[in-house]
């Protein structure tokens, strides 16, 4: 779509002008909250669309029809991005254009815990799915469960960038084809990490691989590669765990991380799937909450707490692979084997 941009001339170096592709794509802002905080539903359409909300458990249950959104202004629903990365700073939806009170759009977010999903349909039939954890006020069980949201915004590569295409910086020309210019494809002898430094990856932008489509349910095989180790099959754990009765309280990593959940509320903590990402605080939090407070982990994940992440801010998180390779062993210095990308 269009949008206008300033510049000063006489200007050195690139300019990376950034267009988004006319379609249907959303994210709510913030996407980890506690019943009763309000979250912006942030929606980039062309063209009219509806917006529902549903809870992804034993199955998908109707929340809510939150709206119908179109505008006076001809293609005035669709959103503008900064220039430039914006992988690292966000895509910023909801900010040219809604500075009225009146065009604010934001929900409240349910009493009960879980995953929930806005489903958003455009006029001609695009659809596109993404999810919001919502925690509880305070705890109602004894088990808590962690989305790894961490997790999916390292491969979330919207904007041209994640923990796995350029994880180290945006390159100062567009990857036109991948097999002939990704240094995983062109170098016989890749590390897939060859570097110290990392910019950031931002929280603050959509995720077209939590997208789940919305015939899809529960016992459904997951068609393709990112939906087996993503939200969806999160999902399906925590479906299969309300079939079972088992009570639990969702909660994403990143809540945790700031210190959201009381986690001395409970007996059990469940991380699953694909928890490959945390801080080290987040780590040494749990270690002693399971070696002097007496909790219990169960770990049903695979790749679980390999990288340490630093939080710049509440968006912004640096993956500190360091110079790793996945395919042979790896040393300090002093030639002491590393058994992650904890070990740095």
């Amino acid at each position: 779509g269009n949008k206008i941009t300033s510049i000063e001339l006489p200007h050195t170096g690139l300019i990376h002008f950034r267009l988004l592709t006319d379609g249907l794509v959303g994210y709510a802002w913030p996407k980890c909250v506690k019943s009763g905080e309000r979250s912006e539903f942030r929606v980039h359409s062309v063209e009219e669309y509806g917006l529902e909300l549903w809870r992804y458990g034993k199955e998908k249950e109707f929340v809510k029809r939150i709206g119908t959104f179109d505008e006076h202004g001809p293609r005035a629903t669709m959103q503008i991005t900064p220039d430039g990365d914006y992988t690292q700073v966000g895509v910023q939806f909801n900010k040219d254009g809604y500075h009225s009170s009146i065009l604010g759009q934001s929900i409240e977010a349910p009493e009960r815990s879980g995953l929930y999903y806005f489903h958003a349909k455009s006029k001609s039939g695009s659809e596109f799915g993404f999810p919001w954890v919502v925690a509880p006020k305070s705890p109602t069980c004894q088990l808590a469960v962690f989305a790894s949201d961490i997790n999916w915004n390292a491969y979330n590569s919207f904007g041209g960038r994640s923990n796995y295409i350029h994880a180290s910086s945006f390159p100062s020309t567009p990857t036109i084809n991948s097999r002939l210019e990704l240094k995983r494809y062109t170098e016989p002898e890749h590390r897939t990490y060859n570097t110290e430094e990392y910019k950031p990856l931002s929280l603050d932008r959509p995720d077209p691989y939590n997208h789940i489509p919305f015939d899809e349910q529960l016992s459904d095989p997951i068609a393709g590669r990112q939906g087996c180790h993503m939200a969806s099959a999160e999902w399906r754990l925590l479906g299969w765990m309300e079939q079972q009765d088992i009570a639990y309280d969702l909660y994403s990593e990143t809540q945790f991380h700031f210190e959201q959940v009381p986690l001395e509320s409970y007996k059990a903590l469940l991380i699953s799937t694909h928890p490959e990402y945390w801080s080290r605080s987040m780590y040494v939090r749990l270690k002693r909450w399971v070696h002097e407070d007496g909790g219990r982990l169960i770990y049903l994940g695979g790749n679980g707490l390999n990288c340490e992440v630093e939080f710049l801010d509440d968006h912004r998180i640096v993956y500190h692979n360091t110079n790793w390779s996945h395919s042979e062993p790896n040393y300090d210095a002093d030639g002491t084997l590393n058994e992650s990308r904890m070990d740095r």
